[in-house]
């Protein structure tokens, strides 16, 4: 405990500062939120420690608030280890616990809206985006600014909406407080475990009971009952008292799980997401930091809300690369969760048909529990799948003019058209994976080779039919398809292949199918794959296509054939993970078929049906795969054998990157164990119109990498317009 006139010092919530001194004006303990000043500008910050001294007493300033909010020892502790791994400062460690800065103030009094759109209105893409903002948020009252926010549309369609009468303005402020979020649970008693999950459930329900920190992997192939065992976990760790962290890698997954977990507990859990309304935030922030609101489902950022008594985490998909943050501060979510857990010591729950390399190894280390479910829930049978090979199979390599649509080679082989044909007749549905969005990714010129390039990125633009432009998917930024070549006059032609195309043939191979699109452009909110769910399970869809938002976690029990237009998409790239994360991929797609009463069928269209990752996708041996892929990653001394840290170094003018990129390079140590490699150009060299090189560290198993470049980067100047960004175990070598 500290008391009044002791100097303590205060993390604050940037990227630059590990603490400042303050004077306290009052009695407060170590993490203690308090409010502070850095050149007038205010921050709530939190007690940290004691001062340093290194300041003259008399220029030191006061606290001005101190907060009913704190954090645990837990957290700090968290914290500045989270900080140390990851390379961050532990300033931006806290600014991703601390971002919800309404949580500190009174509500803003704002005009409210509500949303009522009249029968028979055309409802463009822009208000249905606005509709589902207001569905996401249960059709509570919104700000103009929430609104333009959640549904990414401009102030322009907000003002049109207003002027329309589809918002209409709220004549009281309601009042909402954290107590509207509070729920009750209990076990409704409507599911009973199977053997296998019985088993799998009593062994981690064994570790929660007596308590203390331990990971377990729930490895369960797909349609196996995974989430009602986790499902007992959940409700051991609740009615013990405890907080409980459900995490997914998009909140997309939860259309269907609600649902679930509503059927097993009586009541839903509080959803924690980025498109929440800023007075949602501030009150479920609170509601956590307060310890009334206990079961939370979110995404990787609610790994930060400020839990109390937190004793479990579950993490689903825990495979999924969603859960590597690049754009703020560069974590895993599922390695923050387990050191927040080892911390605190309670257990974590990773649960995935396919688990990661990592994972894997550190259960064969023994320093993971494993239970395995090798049968789908209720008696239904695993897909068969099979490949088709595509070597002579005659396929669209180039496109023909729209006038021509008869002529123009299509995507699907015959052989997956009779199974479609098949399929429907039959009355099912068919799911085809492609996972390249728009409807062509290149655009060209077959005469003189000019290509449709975005002029901010390295990068060339998708042609996205349903709107009529060219996107680039880097950086967002969209222009007017071209239909001549601005060089040569010539007419341009579309290469590739995206879903948009993938539709269009199944519309003229099969008059009348009804279709129906998934990906990011078309599935923006949890009310649009809501809408997605309804129409499957009505049968209101016969072919659903998408990208790789359809691998994760969907149950349609009328889905007996999925078919994988280009399987063989990822499996040469750069990244030593190439095999392993398209096994992955294709085996999670493959996982959709077959889950109802009829058997599954799964078509794979490859030009490498020899490849180990097909054959093990065929054969169901992931382990002798992952096995084989482990081996010779061991021999190369990758992850998980070895560590490595990726350095970005991104400048405006490439002749000020070029030479600190040399100077760096001239600075690095020699390094024992290990190596230091680069600079060499990025994978994509401009983005947003800045330019990138990387360096990247490698080094063995117990190679301590922080300290020897944090010591590197000490010894140089980074000059203005240049960032440097370090990325431990990166996911991404683009």
């Amino acid at each position: 405990m500290f008391n009044a006139g002791d100097i303590v010092k205060v993390l604050v919530p940037n990227a630059v500062n590990s603490g400042y001194d303050y004077r306290l004006m009052g009695n407060a303990r170590r993490g203690a939120l308090v409010r502070v000043s850095i050149m007038n500008r205010p921050y709530v910050g939190v007690i940290i420690g004691p001062g340093d001294g290194k300041i003259a007493p008399e220029k030191i300033k006061p606290v001005m608030d101190i907060l009913d909010i704190a954090m645990s020892d837990a957290d700090i502790e968290w914290i500045i280890r989270m900080a140390e791994w990851t390379m961050m400062a532990p300033g931006a460690a806290l600014r991703m616990i601390l971002n919800v800065p309404d949580a500190f103030n009174p509500p803003r009094i704002e005009p409210l809206y509500t949303i009522d759109i009249p029968p028979k209105t055309r409802m463009t893409d822009a208000r249905m985006a606005v509709a589902d903002a207001f569905a996401a948020n249960d059709n509570d009252a919104m700000t103009a600014s929430d609104v333009q926010n959640i549904a990414r549309v401009s102030a322009a369609v907000v003002r049109t909406m207003i002027k329309g009468g589809m918002l209409k303005p709220v004549a009281a402020r309601p009042v909402t407080s954290a107590a509207d979020y509070v729920s009750q649970y209990h076990d409704c008693g409507h599911i009973t475990l199977n053997p296998q999950q019985a088993v799998a459930a009593a062994e981690i329900g064994r570790h929660i009971d007596s308590g203390g920190f331990s990971v377990h992997l729930l490895d369960g192939v797909t349609g196996s009952g995974k989430t009602q065992v986790y499902f007992d976990a959940v409700w051991r760790a609740y009615a013990a008292g405890k907080s409980v962290l459900l995490m997914m890698p998009e909140i997309a997954l939860t259309a269907q799980f609600m649902n679930r977990f509503r059927a097993r507990f009586g009541a839903a859990p509080v959803v924690w997401h980025s498109n929440l309304t800023a007075a949602r935030r501030r009150d479920i922030w609170r509601g956590v930091a307060q310890g009334d609101i206990r079961v939370v489902v979110g995404t990787r950022s609610a790994l930060f809300l400020p839990w109390q008594n937190l004793g479990l985490i579950v993490i689903d998909e825990e495979h999924d690369g969603s859960y590597k943050q690049e754009d703020m501060g560069n974590y895993h979510a599922r390695d923050m969760a387990i050191l927040r857990a080892k911390i605190a010591g309670f257990p974590v729950v990773l649960a995935s048909a396919t688990p990661s390399a990592e994972t894997l190894e550190n259960v064969a280390r023994g320093k993971y529990f494993g239970v395995r479910l090798t049968s789908r829930y209720g008696g239904a049978q695993m897909p068969q799948i099979e490949t088709i090979d595509m070597r002579g199979v005659k396929c669209a390599a180039y496109d023909v003019p729209d006038s021509e649509p008869g002529q123009r080679p299509g995507m699907l082989a015959p052989q997956m058209c009779d199974a479609m044909r098949q399929t429907m007749d039959l009355g099912h549905q068919v799911m085809l994976f492609i996972n390249r969005r728009g409807f062509a990714p290149i655009v060209q010129c077959r005469h003189c080779g000019w290509a449709a390039m975005c002029p901010d990125c390295s990068a060339g633009m998708t042609y996205h039919k349903r709107v009529g432009k060219l996107i680039c998917h880097i950086c967002g930024r969209t222009a007017p398809m071209v239909t001549t070549c601005p060089d040569c006059g010539l007419d341009v032609t579309m290469r590739g292949a995206g879903l948009e195309r993938i539709q269009e043939e199944v519309m003229a191979k099969f008059p009348g199918v009804r279709t129906a699109l998934v990906s990011s452009d078309t599935m923006m909110s949890r009310a649009a794959l809501e809408r997605l769910v309804d129409q499957m399970e009505s049968g209101d869809v016969d072919v659903v296509i998408g990208t790789q938002i359809l691998a994760k976690g969907h149950h349609f029990p009328n889905l007996t054939l999925v078919g994988v237009v280009d399987a063989d998409m990822g499996l040469f790239g750069t990244d030593f993970r190439a095999a392993e994360h398209t096994f992955q991929q294709l085996f999670q797609v493959a996982g959709r078929a077959g889950r109802g009463d009829a058997p599954g069928r799964v078509l794979v269209q490859t030009y490498q049906p020899e490849h180990p990752v097909m054959h093990a996708i065929c054969t169901g041996n992931r382990d002798e795969f992952m096995a084989t892929d482990m081996a010779s990653r061991r021999i190369a001394q990758m992850p998980p054998y070895g560590q490595l840290i990726a350095i970005i170094i991104e400048g405006q003018k490439e002749t000020v990157l070029q030479k600190f990129c040399a100077d760096l390079a001239a600075a690095a140590p020699a390094l024992q164990g290990g190596k230091i490699m680069g600079p060499i150009a990025a994978g994509v060299y401009q983005i947003r119109n800045w330019y990138r090189m990387r360096f990247l560290v490698s080094g063995g198993m117990t190679a301590n990498l922080q300290p020897v470049v944090r010591h590197w980067m000490a010894k140089v100047r980074v000059p203005t317009n240049v960032r440097v960004k370090i990325d431990v175990n990166p996911q991404s070598f683009m």
